[in-house]
């Protein structure tokens, strides 16, 4: 199971290194933020849902990329009753009706899978793998050359109800081949 999921994170990051904007690929930083929408089905179970990752896209053409990203998060559970680490992974595809506009405003929407490793006071562990669809909007603004700052929001929806929202901070870098 381990070695499937590394071959396909894998996989996926080859396919999908790329960028948003002008460059046809870009690698990049992102600071998150998330919240739960509903008790019983839960994104996270974190006191302080903030984390970080990387992300690498490709654009497949002027409007349209795909974008791969990885997500850590860690804190105390919000009964205080031991800690939680999640590892986020999704791929999203992003349309850009406006290719010539600064900021570059685009919609989103992806798969997400999320491994949640729960470790309770008492010295028992539990962990859950939770896939869920994502659907955002955003925009990419220009800083200089090569060099771009994203904001995102997303909300998540495990195929019956809206289960929780992101927003996140994004620095990216294009690569030109």
């Amino acid at each position: 199971m381990k070695r499937r999921m590394i071959f396909t994170l894998t996989l996926v990051l080859i396919l999908t290194s790329g960028i948003f904007a002008q460059n046809r690929f870009a690698v990049g930083i992102i600071g998150s933020r998330f919240g739960n929408t509903k008790e019983d089905s839960k994104l996270t179970d974190i006191k302080n849902p903030a984390g970080y990752g990387i992300v690498a896209s490709y654009a497949i053409s002027e409007e349209l990329s795909v974008a791969f990203t990885g997500e850590y998060f860690k804190d105390d559970l919000e009964s205080n009753l031991g800690n939680e680490r999640d590892l986020r992974s999704h791929v999203s595809l992003f349309l850009s009706p406006f290719s010539s506009t600064e900021p570059r405003p685009y919609v989103s929407a992806g798969i997400v899978y999320t491994n949640r490793k729960i470790e309770y006071s008492d010295n028992s562990v539990e962990t859950k793998g939770l896939v869920n669809a994502r659907f955002g909007i955003g925009a990419d603004y220009h800083l200089i050359q090569n060099l771009f700052v994203n904001l995102d929001l997303g909300i998540y929806n495990n195929g019956m109800n809206v289960v929780g929202w992101s927003s996140s901070v994004g620095l990216r870098y294009g690569i030109n081949l």
